[in-house]
């Protein structure tokens, strides 16, 4: 190591001139074992601090350099420790930000992997607080004064200082003026409760302690350092392991940390961090933060391991224990258990020597563990750690995934057979995301009719997407509500086994008091966990279909829910969220129905369910299907009945927006326009094929050749969606011209490209020119919007409901009978008895 040769520091300061051989000797290379040398623990200065170059090369600057060099409060701590040193009588001095030169990677590489050992060999460190300004240590917490590190001295919430205040025998504090203020013996109470670190680790280090990984790791989890890196390679030293540094990785430093750990230690504890925390994946931490509440967690040794077993599944009442109370003492009757209970006693003391060994290779850490399978999950799994607290073993619940295991929060199922010894392949990857998926929600639809989220469960769910995990069966409930309406229901969004669903329920009850819909959204949320298996069955498979649709009747209402299930890209979800008006008598909740669009990726307001055209062209490279204006005029917007391959025109979307008190401009003055290309074969042999377009008929070979084409499409933004929608219950079924086709000429050809008419700029059959002059419509592409499709009532239902009125009011007349009051009763009982059955049919 590189020490600073206190008293040449202080002469250069006091400008004592020295010899060049003197100046060389500035810094010298030492070894840490054999040399007494005092050193410094500090908290960094931003664009402060002393660099190497700058330390050894100070006398060749230039005096306004040399200057600024000396007035910087780095400069200055040097001075100050140097000053220390020599008092308490040590020639040598290490301190970090100029003893290394960080110039080079190799130097800086061997500095990180060997500074638990300087300062554990150094004979002194200073500890220097920068931010206190009294002469006595602060021993109680201060948020008025240290409000940026939880009521303490910074140096206490620095990644570095852990291992600075661990490693030396020595440490004495400093306040920021250089005055004494304590040592790490006299402080040690106050330096436990601080920082969480046991008073004989304080006094005596590591050696000879029998500290869990999960312990040692809990120390570090409040503290923070400037480069995320650091705080792996901030704690190589407390465990006693080297890695090379690799600056730029991130996260995946304490990744490689955790795995040279596991490379030295069998600790099971490595894996003992919050069993709650959200995160799937991985079995190792992502950060020191995630052992927070570690600190009491000791491990087991293995030949101890049967024992904590056995007290495990006692406690926990595994197994069939049988047992009788005596004495405020459980004890078990049933000799199969104790057969049981001692056998596996018998097994984990005869893989001891598998329980203490860990392998690690690309299918994942190979270890040993009991596990107890969860019955109604069998690739589920919760494992039992060799480590506790104490009072019981600590738990990981774990998922199958293919040949390794991933790690999953604690779940809230009930284990209750006994464990088993399995060889494991743990996941240690942090890549997670084919077993994650994106639900993109689109509910604007629902806002027109009063419908808007008054809570989601079981955490808040802002936005429009949301990323479930398989792992965790994820699932998010979002509830929407009509107050005025008095009707609400609940969207739940769920991931199983690979399989995205969604599930619709309406809430019968809607109590007044309860404003943000948090205790409807619980219960629905249990009661779409408790079915997440059979939602995830019963969704549509996808095969050529893009989108289904689901109908789901709000009793006491005129309303109905419709959820769209949308189809994926990229393996993502995509839910529409929308409210209509119901038809009455229908049999919802429904079946999901197809909804499918045959327009491609070509951008269109909303969903659309579209009509199949003869002809097809491409607009902007993508592929679309088109109709042809067989005598008759249509424009952008037009809609109407459609029947045997004929729009009946009866209005004009933008005619219609004045009666609604809407701009027309609003929407019209930005009509999506496309680049128009067509089938390239009959343009071989056209001689004047510039600005030409082939339409490609599918019934026979007569194609379109068009002059100057252009696709003229409904805008696919917001306002268009909206304006739809505010027409859907006038227009329901109806059907709407979304593109049109606007060409200076047209003309039929056939597969080789010949004029298949004669006589030079005839124009086929009767085609109005279009709304620009010298333009005409030659094909046209129609859809019914989702938002005009209504769903139809039951016949069926709505015949059972006449007769079940009939009947209710027969009843109602049966005073009116006559003869006996025992022959009236028995035709009232028997009419009673029928309207039950009727009403018990309307569920089938």
């Amino acid at each position: 190591m590189k020490l600073l040769n206190v008293e040449v520091v202080l002469n250069r300061e006091k400008g004592i001139q020295q010899a060049e051989s003197e100046q060389d000797r500035i810094l010298k290379e030492l070894d840490d074992g054999t040399t007494s040398y005092a050193i410094l623990s500090h908290r960094w200065g931003l664009g402060v601090e002393v660099t190497y170059e700058e330390m050894i090369g100070l006398m060749t600057l230039e005096d306004r350099k040399r200057d600024e060099v000396k007035k910087r409060y780095g400069y200055q701590k040097i001075i100050k420790c140097c000053e220390q040193a020599m008092k308490d009588g040590y020639e040598w001095m290490w301190i970090d930000t100029c003893c290394i030169d960080k110039r080079s990677s190799a130097e800086l590489s061997e500095a990180i992997n060997a500074m638990y050992r300087w300062y554990q060999n150094a004979q002194m460190c200073y500890a220097y607080l920068n931010d206190v300004d009294e002469s006595v240590f602060p021993t109680e917490p201060d948020d008025s004064k240290f409000d940026q590190s939880n009521g303490r001295p910074e140096w206490f919430m620095r990644g570095w200082t852990l291992q600075e205040l661990i490693a030396p025998e020595q440490v004495e504090f400093f306040n920021k003026d250089w005055v004494y203020i304590g040592n790490k013996q006299r402080l040690a109470p106050t330096l436990e409760d601080i920082t969480r670190i046991p008073r004989n680790v304080l006094m005596d280090g590591l050696v000879g302690k029998r500290l869990s990984v999960a312990q040692i790791m809990s120390w570090a989890a409040e503290r923070t350092t400037t480069r995320v890196e650091d705080r792996a390679y901030s704690l190589m030293g407390l465990f006693g392991v080297n890695m090379p540094m690799l600056y730029g990785e991130g996260k995946n430093a304490f990744r490689r940390l955790q795995l040279e750990i596991i490379k030295e230690t069998s600790d099971h504890s490595i894996f003992a961090w919050d069993p709650w925390m959200p995160r799937t994946g991985s079995v190792l931490a992502e950060d020191p933060s995630d052992f927070e509440d570690c600190g009491h967690i000791q491990k087991v040794e293995p030949d101890d391991f049967g024992d904590q077993l056995v007290k495990y599944i006692e406690w926990k009442n595994l197994g069939n224990p049988w047992y009788i109370q005596r004495n405020f003492k459980k004890i078990s009757t049933n000799p199969v258990h104790l057969c049981r209970l001692a056998w596996l006693k018998w097994r984990a003391r005869s893989l001891s020597q598998q329980l203490r060994t860990f392998t690690v290779s690309n299918a994942g850490i190979q270890v040993c563990l009991p596990v107890i399978p969860l019955p109604d999950s069998p690739s589920h799994f919760r494992a039992i750690l060799a480590c506790g607290y104490g009072g019981g073993l600590a738990i990981v619940d774990l998922v199958s995934s293919g040949t390794s295991f991933d790690r999953i929060p604690v779940t809230r199922s009930t284990f209750t057979t006994y464990p088993e010894f399995k060889t494991l392949h743990l996941t240690h990857h942090q890549d997670v995301n084919e077993k994650r998926r994106k639900f993109t929600l689109d509910d604007k639809h629902a806002s027109y009719h009063g419908f808007i989220r008054s809570g989601t469960y079981p955490h808040e769910f802002r936005g429009s997407a949301v990323t479930l995990s398989s792992l965790t069966d994820g699932l998010v409930v979002i509830v929407y509500a009509n107050n005025d309406a008095r009707s609400r229901f609940a969207v739940g969004l769920g991931y199983h086994r690979g399989q995205g669903w969604v599930h619709v329920v309406y809430d019968e009850r809607f109590p007044a008091q309860e404003a943000d819909g948090t205790t409807f959204g619980s219960r629905a949320y249990n009661r779409m966990w408790e079915a997440r298996a059979k939602h995830a069955q019963s969704m549509p498979k996808r095969g050529h279909v893009h989108h289904f649709t689901k109908h789901v009747h709000l009793p006491r209402s005129i309303w109905a829910a419709r959820v769209v299930w949308g189809r994926w890209e990229m393996d993502d979800f995509k839910v529409m969220v929308d409210v209509e008006q119901c038809p009455g008598c229908c049999d919802g909740p429904c079946r999901w129905t197809t909804t499918d669009s045959d327009r491609g990726d070509i951008g269109v307001p909303g969903l659309m369910k579209m009509v199949w055209g003869s002809y097809s062209l491409e607009l902007d490279r993508l592929e679309a299907r088109f109709k042809r204006c067989s005598g008759q005029q249509v424009a952008l917007g037009d809609y109407g009945d459609y029947s045997d391959g004929v729009l009946i025109r009866t209005g004009n979307i933008f005619e219609d927006m004045r009666t609604l008190g809407m701009d027309p401009e609003d929407i019209t003055s930005s009509p999506a326009v496309s680049r128009v290309s067509g089938w390239g074969w009959p343009m071989r042999n056209m001689r004047n094929r510039g600005n030409v377009a082939v339409a490609r008929s599918a019934i026979e070979d007569r194609h379109l050749a068009l002059r100057q084409p252009k696709g003229i499409s409904l805008p696919a933004d917001d306002s268009t969606v909206l304006l739809l929608k505010a027409l859907s219950i006038r227009l329901a079924g109806k059907h709407l011209v979304i593109t049109v086709i606007q060409c200076s000429e047209f003309y039929e050809v056939d597969r080789d490209g010949k004029r298949s008419d004669s006589g030079d700029n005839l124009v086929l059959d009767s085609v109005e020119p279009s709304t620009q002059a010298g333009m005409l419509t030659p094909l046209y592409a129609i859809a019914t919007p989702q938002v005009w499709r209504q769903h139809l009532a039951c016949i069926q239902r709505r015949e059972r409901f006449k007769s079940i009125r009939e009947h209710f009011y027969s009843i109602v007349n049966m005073r009116q009978l006559v003869g006996t009051e025992a022959h009236r009763k028995s035709i009232v009982r028997w009419s009673i008895v029928e309207l039950v059955r009727k009403l018990m049919r309307l569920t089938e």
